[in-house]
């Protein structure tokens, strides 16, 4: 009785421990984009972006970003010219678009 006892104790104290590590806070990388909207797909709140090299992070190409914020993805439309922040989070293979503004 004693060692099921023991058992379920180290397997609880190993339980809480991966928990406690999962809530970290993850490292959020930061990028600069510089690229144009081609198209919004409203749905799933993203941007087609055809952007710069992303110093630090990519080449140039045309690729979707999502977009989080609300007021951020009303100031998106096809054909803009755009600057924004990409942020990237490695852990979970996470991206997508913040402070982003409409060049003139």
């Amino acid at each position: 009785m004693i060692s099921k006892l023991s058992s379920r104790r180290a397997l609880c104290a190993a339980l809480l421990g991966l928990t406690a590590c999962s809530s970290a806070p993850k490292e959020r990388k930061r990028f600069k984009l510089v690229g144009e909207v081609v198209r919004l797909n409203e749905k799933n709140k993203t941007a087609l972006i055809k952007h710069e090299k992303i110093e630090g992070w990519m080449d140039a190409m045309t690729m979707e970003f999502p977009v989080k914020a609300d007021a951020e993805w009303a100031k998106l439309k096809p054909g803009a010219r755009i600057t924004a922040t990409v942020i990237f989070v490695e852990a979970d293979l996470e991206y997508w678009l913040e402070e982003i503004a409409v060049q003139p």
